[in-house]
């Protein structure tokens, strides 16, 4: 039987985006996780294109409840900022707030960010969008380089995104870009939707693959192990396969787990935890 290392399951706030920071931080030590994945999302982290909440009493937060932050996610694609922003003003404010993402991740002591393509105008040519994203995100790429961190790039679905939605477009986009500071995560709901294994990805990036979000998809939707539609054995023995000892971030974020997401939280840690070392 594949088996994983307890710390690379990583937990993520996101769901407990209706309760306080101390309640999911009390919830994870209660469940059993050690390794969080940071979402820097009201109300648990204040953060926009000119500042960011001060970072030292949350760290010593975490520290309290044994916690650490192994990568952070900067909430893109339903907010104001993303990263193909179809004007010069709004993309110049949403690097900012990127790049304050990546001070704050670098204050937590998180040396992965995740990242994705942010999306077009549907009546403008991709070229154009493409180009947008490319130049944005090399400056901070830049910025990421001179603090030590990883920029992990998923896809998206094609629904989120008319730029970067499957391995190909994130293939001929990674070999472009070409900086030692962008690196490739897996999101095993975009994957799944677009027809996608973690074998293709694999044989694809090779150890350019850093980071996943890994869930229980149906194969769009973002659940928790044993209620979507994916064989867990089936994704754990690719991963043994391919010798891969990344994190695996829980990014719980179906809506119908936001009122208790607790309970969800135990419930997908058991399931996870029978395939643990």
């Amino acid at each position: 039987m594949a088996i994983i290392d307890e710390k690379q399951i990583v937990a993520m706030n996101q769901h407990y985006k209706r309760f306080s920071l101390d309640y999911f931080l009390d919830c994870q030590q209660r469940v059993g996780y050690k390794n969080i994945e940071f979402w820097l999302g009201a109300s648990h982290f204040f953060i926009d294109a000119n500042s960011y909440e001060d970072t030292g009493p949350i760290k010593r937060k975490f520290r309290d409840h044994g916690l650490q932050i192994v990568s952070v996610t900067t909430p893109s694609m339903a907010y104001q900022y993303q990263y193909a922003a179809p004007n010069k003003e709004l993309l110049e404010k949403s690097y900012n707030y990127f790049i304050n993402g990546l001070h704050a991740a670098y204050d937590f002591g998180a040396k992965i960010i995740v990242i994705n393509s942010g999306w077009g105008y549907l009546n403008e040519s991709n070229y154009d969008m493409k180009m947008r994203l490319q130049e944005g995100l090399y400056y901070l790429l830049e910025e990421a380089k001179g603090l030590g961190i990883i920029c992990a790039m998923e896809t998206l679905r094609n629904d989120e995104t008319n730029i970067v939605n499957n391995l190909e477009k994130l293939k001929g986009f990674y070999e472009e870009m070409n900086h030692p500071n962008l690196k490739v995560m897996i999101d095993t709901i975009a994957t799944g939707a677009a027809g996608e294994s973690l074998d293709d990805w694999f044989k694809t990036f090779g150890k350019s693959v850093v980071h996943m979000h890994f869930l229980d998809g149906n194969p769009y939707v973002h659940n928790i192990w044993g209620e979507g539609n994916t064989s867990l054995q089936r994704q754990l023995d690719t991963l043994t396969k391919y010798n891969y000892d990344g994190y695996l971030v829980q990014e719980v974020a179906d809506e119908k787990y936001f009122t208790d997401p607790y309970a969800a939280d135990v419930k997908n840690f058991r399931v996870l935890h029978r395939f643990v070392r």
